[in-house]
Parts: structure tokens; sequence; C-alpha cells
């Protein structure tokens, strides 16, 4: 693990994981949380087989969020910083440049990172993600779901341990597809852990994804090869969202996965890890 300083002064935690013994040599996976997730959500069922293939493997926290520095109200911040905090973590590890797997906000700095930093970036896998908010053009969240964002947002803080994990619960769930079920007992388990590691649910990552500018008409200036994935009944980011991505990016992939929600759960994963192997290799 490391504290890495971005080039605003702010803290990032990192961790890296290194190939399996006689392996090496597949080039780095840089792993990109979503707003608000600590690294920790990417699970050493998503790590191990990047291990197994050979791929050096960083997951780090966000500034706001996990063990990364918390960044005072005040001060605001972009997808652009969020960028150079990724470059940064890179840096730290001795990493020139890397396959970029990025999820919902985490896919968002990916493709800035493609733009502002092509050098840094192999590939772009874009899982659950946006070319940016406030376009007319996109649909926005699901209104039920908007609804219930507002109720959560005036309610009272949940007060201890267990209304803060049932609260997170409760996000995973609306968030949720229905073609890979999750059981309660191990939604509780996933958030106890982010509980414990570090509760801070007031992050600017929000306002930093709602100041960003769209990148629905950059989308072309992306050359590296991009993977992306997404649910069909997404209720965060509708499935149009993927299609402007996929239609933007040149010779992007699609892969529209039925019946899935905002969400990596692991009953995806086997199918996602071997797209996933199939992508990284055109970039070897």
């Amino acid at each position: 693990m490391a504290g890495t300083d971005s080039p605003s002064g702010v803290q990032i935690y990192s961790e890296v994981f290194e190939p399996t013994s006689g392996t090496s040599g597949a080039g780095a996976v840089l792993l990109v949380s979503g707003a608000d997730s600590h690294c920790t959500r990417w699970t050493s069922a998503f790590i191990q087989p990047l291990l197994d293939l050979g791929h050096r493997v960083v997951r780090y926290d966000h500034r706001d969020s996990g063990m990364s520095d918390k960044v005072p109200a005040d001060v605001g911040y972009t997808l652009a910083d969020l960028a150079d905090d990724a470059c940064a973590v890179m840096d730290e590890h001795g990493i020139v440049r890397a396959h970029v797997v990025g999820r919902s906000m985490g896919g968002m700095v990916g493709q800035v990172m493609a733009l502002d930093h092509a050098d840094r970036v192999i590939t772009l896998t874009l899982l659950c993600s946006s070319p940016g908010l406030g376009d007319e053009s996109l649909p926005s969240a699901a209104d039920w779901l908007l609804d219930r964002m507002a109720e959560r947002l005036f309610a009272p803080p949940p007060a201890d341990h267990a209304e803060r994990v049932a609260w997170m619960v409760e996000l995973d769930e609306m968030f949720a597809g229905s073609r890979y079920p999750v059981t309660t007992a191990e939604r509780i388990r996933t958030a106890a852990v982010e509980v414990e590691r570090c509760w801070y649910p007031e992050s600017g990552h929000g306002p930093a994804v709602n100041s960003s500018p769209s990148r629905l008409g950059r989308l072309g200036g992306i050359a590296v090869p991009t993977l992306v994935v997404h649910g069909t009944v997404d209720p965060v980011f509708p499935v149009e969202h993927a299609l402007a991505l996929a239609d933007g990016i040149p010779d992007a992939g699609l892969w529209l996965v039925e019946g899935l929600g905002h969400e990596v759960p692991d009953g995806l994963l086997p199918a996602l890890l071997e797209r996933i192997r199939e992508h990284l290799a055109v970039g070897a």
C-alpha cells in the first residue's frame, strides 16, 4: 500500500498487487472506482484472474473517500483533478502506461485520462458509465431513483454503525438489476467493510461530476481500444449513455448485459473477465 501526493497536494491511498509467480509483462491494470466507493469494491474475485494473466493491478481510493485525504467542502475539484490523481498513483508505482478499467464515475475519469493523458492509457474499459451529465440528448436517472435519492438527502443521517450499514445496503439494492441477485447478507458484509474502514458520505464526487463538461463532443478523440459494458436496466445511467459512448468512441466494443443494473456483481465476473481478457490482449 502507498500514499501518493497528487498534483494538488492531496494524499491518495493505493494498493498494488503483483502478478502470479511465473507470469509477468502483460501490462499494468489501473482500477478506478465509482463515486463514494472504496477501492475495496474491486475484490479478489476481480483482481486475481488479472494477476493470473500476468498483469500488475493497482486499486486506489479517490480523494474524499476511503483512506485518502478528505477535501474541505468549500474546495471544489473536477473530473480533471481526479484524472490527475490517477496519473499520480501510476507515477507512485512506476507505471508509465496502464489498462484503465473504470466503474461509473471511474469510467468518466478514464475518459478524461484517455483524452487529456492519452500517453498514459493502453486500453480503456468503461463499466456502467456515461459521457457526461447535463446533455439534453441523454436521459437522466430514473424518476423513482431521483425521488428516493432526494428522500435520503433530506432524511436524518445514519447515527450508528448498524444504521450506516443499512443506509449503504439500501443504496446498493436500489442500483441493482434482477439478473445477478446478491443476498442481503453479502451486501451487509460489503457495507460493513466500508463503514469500518471509513464512514465519509459527504464527498465532493457528485459536484465534481456535475461541474465537469460533458465529453460527448470529444469522444472521437479517444484513440485507445475501448470496451463499453452496460446493464439494460441501469437506473442511474440509462442504456442510451452506453450507446453514446460506443457510437462516439472510434471502434469501441459494446456489451449490453440484459437485466444488469448499475453494478458489477460477482455473478457477472466470469463472463466479464473473459471479455476484459480479450480486450486487454488487443492493446498488448
